[in-house]
Formats: C-alpha cells, structure tokens, sequence
C-alpha cells in the first residue's frame, strides 16, 4: 500500500485505509504507541491497562498491606501557632 504524507494544520499525517486497519486489529479511538525503529515507523495498538485502584497499586507493591503500616511519630509538643 502507498500513500501520501499530507499536512493537517501544524501537522503531517498519512491517512490508513479502514482494510489495513482491520488486519492490524484497530479500531477508531483505540490507543496506539508510535515509534521509530531502525528508520521505520511503527504504529501499534497499546495494551488496554485496567485502571487500578490505590488498594490495588499499594497490593502490587508490597507483599502484604501491613508492609505500608508505619507507628506513628511523635514530634513533641506543638511550638508556635499550631492547632492540634
């Protein structure tokens, strides 16, 4: 397949024929990564990453969830205008 490098506003582009699309598995507004690899252009689809909650990243992180659990510190009496 050939085609033309065109400017839209600020920007060059190529426009993919929907066929090329399919056969590469995608599809409008799917998210895509480009990169330069021994002067080609490779565009391909990014992996769908689930967002994670906070319980879940810290999960990933430490084996358990009493890893993250620290004693509280005391930093002595309140010097100035502090409320506590």
């Amino acid at each position: 397949m050939r085609t033309i490098v065109t400017n839209f506003g600020n920007k060059l582009g190529v426009q993919l024929p929907k066929s090329l699309l399919q056969r590469a598995k995608i599809a409008e507004n799917d998210n895509v990564e480009i990169f330069v690899k021994n002067n080609n252009i490779i565009i391909r689809q990014q992996e769908n990453k689930k967002h994670l909650t906070t319980k879940e990243r810290i999960n990933a992180f430490c084996e358990t969830t009493d890893e993250i659990q620290s004693p509280e510190i005391d930093w002595g009496k309140p010097k100035g205008k502090e409320i506590w």
